[in-house]
């Protein structure tokens, strides 16, 4: 990657590497010039979030390795500050989902339960209804019995000519087909996408940028631009709601 190619992206850990790497300059070198520990500047470089210190300390840190390796370190924060912020609402977003989850869980299980208690009393009553001895035969029953005991004389069939009768089975009902979702980028923004309940993806998208995905039962969208994106599902427009700038939560269909 070079730092040209860099620019074209908000990412404050490659922008970092790509000019250290231009110039050639080794990691434990910026580490030994900044007096960083060369773990954290490889959390640096990942953008890893999760185990890089408070705000305040990464920024000092930042500056201190633009600064060893002559780069902007204002556009380095600046870019440090925009992927904190999208990291922060992934989180959140991911936080609801999972709660979301708990309680769908806890009312599914809830369904079961009593869906197996429904099915015990059933069978239980089936059971019971099966034990109890058949009513004792009436006269009529009795004189039938007998007659149906008397020698029966077959008759010979006779062939008669029938017209054919066809039956129409009922064709079986088509599979539902996947759901094609495609956006088309018209603003700068970034794209969190969960596909069927599946592993999270995300997209860094800028105007002219476009994404086609299936699915099998649906999507759950967090835009970070609403005014930034068009989209539609199987060819059907979406609408996106909220003003351009904004954060936007969607579960389709």
């Amino acid at each position: 990657m070079t730092q040209q190619a860099d620019k074209t992206s908000d990412s404050f850990g490659q922008y970092l590497q790509a000019i250290r790497t231009g110039k050639r300059i080794s990691l434990e070198t910026v580490s030994e010039e900044t007096r960083i520990r060369l773990e954290t500047l490889q959390q640096i470089e990942e953008e890893d979030h999760e185990n890089l210190p408070d705000e305040v300390f990464v920024k000092g840190f930042l500056r201190a390795y633009a600064n060893a390796i002559g780069a902007d370190a204002e556009e380095v924060v600046r870019r440090y500050h925009r992927r904190l912020t999208v990291h922060r609402k992934i989180f959140q977003s991911e936080a609801a989902l999972l709660r979301s989850a708990k309680r769908f869980w806890a009312r599914l299980a809830l369904s079961l339960g009593t869906l197996a208690l429904l099915i015990g009393i059933s069978i239980l009553a089936i059971s019971l209804v099966g034990e109890q001895p058949p009513p004792p035969p009436t006269p009529a029953a009795e004189s039938r019995q007998i007659a149906d005991e008397a020698p029966k004389v077959e008759a010979e069939p006779v062939e008669t000519s029938q017209p054919e009768t066809s039956v129409d089975k009922a064709s079986p009902k088509q599979a539902p087909g996947k759901l094609l979702l495609r956006v088309n980028t018209i603003e700068e923004t970034w794209l969190k996408i969960i596909i069927d309940d599946m592993v999270p993806m995300e997209y860094s998208l800028y105007p002219g940028d476009r994404v086609e995905l299936e699915a099998e039962s649906g999507y759950n969208l967090l835009i970070g631009n609403a005014g930034g994106v068009e989209i539609t599902l199987n060819d059907k427009p979406v609408a996106v709601p909220g003003k351009s700038g904004e954060v936007v939560n969607l579960e389709l269909p």
